[in-house]
């Protein structure tokens, strides 16, 4: 028996998904039929999964056999059956470890854009470039689950994982749909005075996120941005200290973290995972926020503090959580802190490249090698395994 499974219908155009167990970088699926075999090769590859952005239209329909081949072997086949179309509306990637409240990411087509003011709601091009959207999708999950940094799949956390598509075309431009909203001059984000909205769209589709993540199609506000989770406590959590004072990591959210991502994002950067670390951080509980500013974003922030002046040391030791101290980082991943600015930030896991949440683009080879320092990494380690343990 071959040990693979194909998720759904084989699709023209649409996702096409097979799970399984230690999948090599190198797979490659065989669709098989008495006329020849057509190899298609996955965009992202994990060990339980292979994921293609679109199941290209040179498979033809009807009845194949798939086969997988990697490291050197091939597998016993499955039957699949390979049609035109349509594709779907709600498409399970991946679903995670089977339980009743598994942790899941939703990518969402955005349907409707809304106006600085508030008072104009426009259909999103992105409901038009379906094409765009998958190729978005197969970026987002290659940034957050295939790069340098392991925040996600560490121990192989991101097979316990929910990962699911939503594209409705039919969708109205009005508030209800609009899940993105530009601010000026550049920046499109998810409606920070209706996070309610996300939810509640959602539900519509049956699925609950702890984050999701927004893809656009406007070409004048291209800017990323995100928002924090915010953890409902009234339901379990998992305590913690930091600097001695008593936090909890929420298991549950009563907002979603969200962040909105254009469709044309450079996938040459870092920004899917970067704004995935504003997202999965709690509003209330602590926030990860940008290192390449000096203001700060209020609240409790767990990535960033600040010297009374500009011309005080960087203090040793940044903070200590959960008994364990780590240390600041003086230099700045080596560009250097200006000499106006009173923050400063925990050490790096790299201190060669910049930090994941800092400017990932002065990175001194490619971006895509940048880490996350060692204090958020583990303090966003636990938030992960807490919600995870639910």
């Amino acid at each position: 028996m071959a040990e693979f499974t194909a998720v759904g219908d084989a699709i023209h155009n649409d996702f096409f998904v097979v799970t399984g167990s230690s999948f090599a970088d190198d797979l490659q699926l065989l669709f098989e039929t008495a006329v020849g075999t057509v190899t298609v090769a996955p965009n992202v590859v994990r060990p339980q999964l292979a994921f293609v952005a679109q199941l290209p239209a040179s498979v033809p329909t009807g009845r194949h056999w798939l086969r997988l081949r990697h490291g050197g072997t091939t597998t016993e086949r499955i039957p699949v059956e390979v049609t035109a179309g349509p594709p779907y509306t709600v498409c399970v990637l991946y679903s995670g470890r089977p339980k009743p409240s598994p942790y899941t990411i939703v990518f969402v087509a955005n349907p409707a854009i809304e106006s600085q003011a508030g008072d104009t709601f426009n259909a999103d091009p992105v409901l038009t470039n379906r094409a765009g959207y998958h190729s978005a999708v197969a970026y987002c999950l290659q940034n957050i689950l295939r790069e340098t940094e392991d925040l996600l799949r560490a121990g192989g956390t991101d097979a316990q994982m929910r990962f699911v598509s939503v594209f409705d075309a039919t969708l109205a431009a009005q508030q209800e749909n609009a899940l993105a909203h530009e601010v000026s001059p550049n920046i499109m984000e998810t409606p920070f005075n209706r996070l309610g909205v996300l939810a509640s769209f959602l539900t519509r589709f049956h699925e609950v996120a702890d984050v999701v993540f927004v893809l656009h199609g406007s070409t004048t506000h291209t800017r990323a941005s995100a928002w924090f989770t915010r953890d409902d406590n009234s339901r379990p959590t998992v305590p913690f200290t930091y600097d001695g004072v008593a936090r909890q990591h929420g298991r549950f959210s009563s907002i979603p973290g969200s962040c909105a991502i254009p469709v044309t994002e450079d996938t040459t950067a870092m920004t899917a995972l970067h704004e995935f670390g504003h997202a999965a951080s709690d509003f209330n509980n602590g926030r990860v926020v940008d290192l390449y500013v000096n203001g700060t974003a209020g609240g409790f922030m767990a990535n960033k503090k600040f010297r009374a002046q500009a011309t005080d040391p960087v203090p040793a030791n940044f903070a200590t959580y959960n008994g364990t101290n780590y240390n600041s980082d003086p230099n700045r991943d080596a560009l250097g802190y200006p000499a106006t600015w009173t923050s400063y930030h925990p050490q790096p896991i790299d201190a060669t490249r910049p930090n994941l949440m800092d400017n990932f683009f002065l990175s001194f080879d490619t971006p895509l090698r940048c880490r996350l320092d060692q204090l958020t990494y583990a303090w966003m380690r636990d938030r992960l395994l807490a919600k995870l343990g639910r």
